[in-house]
């Protein structure tokens, strides 16, 4: 058996593992590991499913560089692991790789999405990045000077609206053809 120190000093043994670990166990079906890759084809018909636009902001989107968002998050489960010694932390998020939600991993969950947006939704619902979005400017205001400077000058309007997603406008268009 491998042998180490702990955080305290005192040597410990470890347990000896297969050479092969499985990559997710899955004991009592709860969790799982999704197939987390789509085909080219799939890939192709989601990156036209809003007019070749990104789901979220609106921008065109590239032939590559995009992500495939689940509009309604699998969830990833994590634990809290100990951090190293002299990191400033005594513990860190460490992704387990199991998925909390796998049958959400379906084409109609996905939408074509831009980094930014992506990362910026994490595991928020499409109402909950909605609130969000919402709360930017205020956020801005309270914690950036820099913000509060450009705005006593002029240099930022702020403009009370509701935030819509271009997904939602590409709907309400394909509707109104439609009719």
């Amino acid at each position: 058996m491998p042998r180490v120190k702990n955080r305290e000093g005192m040597m410990i043994e470890l347990p000896d593992l297969p050479k092969h670990l499985p990559k997710s166990e899955v004991p009592d079906g709860r969790f799982s590991r999704p197939k987390n890759k789509i085909t080219k084809a799939q890939r192709a018909e989601l990156r036209m499913k809003f007019g070749g636009r990104r789901a979220y902001c609106g921008c065109v989107l590239p032939e590559k560089g995009w992500h495939a968002d689940h509009v309604e998050p699998v969830r990833r489960d994590f634990e809290y692991v100990l951090a190293p010694v002299g990191s400033g932390v005594t513990h860190v998020a460490r992704n387990t790789g199991k998925v909390l939600h796998p049958d959400l991993h379906t084409i109609e969950n996905l939408f074509p999405a831009c980094a930014p947006c992506n990362l910026f939704k994490g595991a928020f619902s499409v109402e909950g990045m909605r609130k969000e979005i919402s709360q930017q400017v205020d956020r801005a205001r309270t914690y950036s000077v820099n913000f509060r400077t450009a705005e006593r000058f002029g240099l930022v309007e702020i403009v009370d609206k509701p935030v819509v997603f271009w997904f939602e406008h590409y709907q309400q268009q394909e509707a109104k053809i439609q009719v």
